[in-house]
Formats: C-alpha cells, structure tokens, sequence
C-alpha cells in the first residue's frame, strides 16, 4: 500500500483515523460525519460502527436512540468483542438512573416509568405498549445485560470492575437483594475496591430497614434480619482504607437506624 494511498479519504482506515482525532476534540458532529462515510463504504466495519455511535451519543440525548440502534449493528458484526455491548448498555444505563433519579421522589413514580419495560430477548419485536423507558432508551435489564456481557468479555480487571458497578447500580435499582450480590461478585474479584465495600454497606442498611419496617411473614420480614451487622462490617473496612469516606457512610447508615459504636 503506497503512502498516498494511506492518506487518501477513500481509504475507510483514513476516515476512521479522522474521525478519532475530532472525536478527541470534541468535535462529535464531524467525527459522526466521517464515521457515517466509513460506514456506508464497509457496513461490517465494527470499530468505525462503534466510534459513530459513540459520536451520536455524545451529540446529546435526542440521538440516544439511533447510537443503541448502531451499537446493536456492531454487536451483530462481532458480538464477542465487548466494546458495543459497553457502549449499548452505557446508554441504557445513563437513561435508566436519569429517570430513576427523576421520579423516585413520587409514590410510584419509577414503577409507573419502569412499568413493561421490555426484556432483552424482546427488544427486537414490535409491541402495541412502549414504556417510558423503553422509549428514553433506558431498560434497567438492557442496561445490566449489556455491562456484564462486555464485562464477561473484558479479560482485564481494572476495566472489568467499573462496568459491573455500573450494573451493580442498576441492579439495586430493579432489586436489592440483586444488587447486594452483585456488589459481592465485584469483590470476588477486586477484594479491596472500597466503592463496591460503601455501596454494599447501603444495600445491606437499606435491606435490613425494610426488614424492620416490613410484617414478619412477608419477604423482607423472614430476610435481612442480620443485615446490620453486615452493614457494619463494610463500614469499618470502608474507615479503615478510606477514612475520608467513612463520614459520609454513616450519615447513611444512621438514615437507616444503625448506629455506629465510635470505638469501631
């Protein structure tokens, strides 16, 4: 291949390397210009797929739509690659706490959002009823399915980690008792990520407030019973690595009633 060849915009590799150097200068409506160009010349280029999703992503929230529907293209041309499932679940996964954050503070408001949310499976089949958040392209379990499958095809740990938090996160939101396990499964890995040790600290406080507040027959009620102390536990592994988080962590626990003994 001759220099000026290499060089050339007809060149798709020309086009993604561009592409990449505005996308550095934030200049995402040209990278996704060129991306679209390189895309249109090799539809089965998986990394200038993702790079022009990625593109329209950052373009703002009204092209989230059209970026997961390119990241679900890449999938299909290399879907044991885990750099779409990463972007395709940040999607969801943006979206998803953006209106767990927006209407958790009215009764019934996230369920009411959350409400037929598709599955994964079903994401594809047309339906007669969108959900909100199917419609903000913000599944909860588009999100999770997403991050951990690019995690599960992640072979390097400091990446692997922060996308099973941000499931985790998710996680929490559909069902703590999922999201307690997910945080544990982070710590198979990472013993001594002290996010995962505060965020599981919360988990294990919040269960054990509905264990209180719940009837003893109920779910929460036969559950949890212990979950304070585990609350605890996390705490002093928290104020022993990061004291400077160890504050914050019981203003939330203390939000639960668990007191905190200072000589911990």
């Amino acid at each position: 291949m001759t220099k000026d060849l290499q060089k050339s915009p007809d060149n798709p590799s020309w086009l993604l390397k561009q592409a990449v150097r505005a996308f550095d200068k934030k200049q995402y409506w040209r990278a996704s210009w060129l991306c679209r160009i390189a895309v249109h010349r090799n539809p089965n280029d998986y990394f200038a797929l993702c790079k022009y999703a990625e593109s329209l992503y950052h373009l703002g929230k009204q092209h989230d739509r059209e970026a997961a529907s390119v990241f679900k293209r890449a999938i299909e041309v290399n879907p044991t690659h885990p750099l779409a499932h990463e972007g395709l679940g940040l999607i969801h996964y943006t979206n998803a706490k953006r209106i767990y954050e927006e209407y958790s503070t009215f009764p019934g408001g996230t369920w009411l959002m959350f409400a037929d949310e598709k599955s994964p499976e079903d994401e594809n089949e047309s339906s007669l009823i969108t959900s909100y958040a199917d419609s903000q392209v913000g599944n909860r379990k588009i999100a999770i399915k997403e991050l951990e499958e690019a995690a599960n095809l992640t072979s390097d740990k400091n990446d692997k980690v922060p996308l099973l938090e941000m499931a985790s996160e998710i996680h929490c939101i559909t069902n703590l008792t999922d999201g307690i396990e997910a945080y544990k499964r982070i710590l198979d890995i990472a013993p001594d990520y002290v996010p995962a040790h505060f965020y599981l600290a919360g988990c294990y406080a919040e269960s054990y407030h509905r264990h209180k507040q719940s009837p003893p027959t109920s779910y929460y009620g036969e559950h949890f019973s212990g979950n304070d102390n585990l609350a605890i536990k996390e705490y002093k592994f928290v104020k022993d690595n990061a004291p400077d988080l160890a504050s914050d962590l019981e203003s939330i626990l203390a939000r639960y009633n668990i007191k905190i003994d200072k000589e911990c």
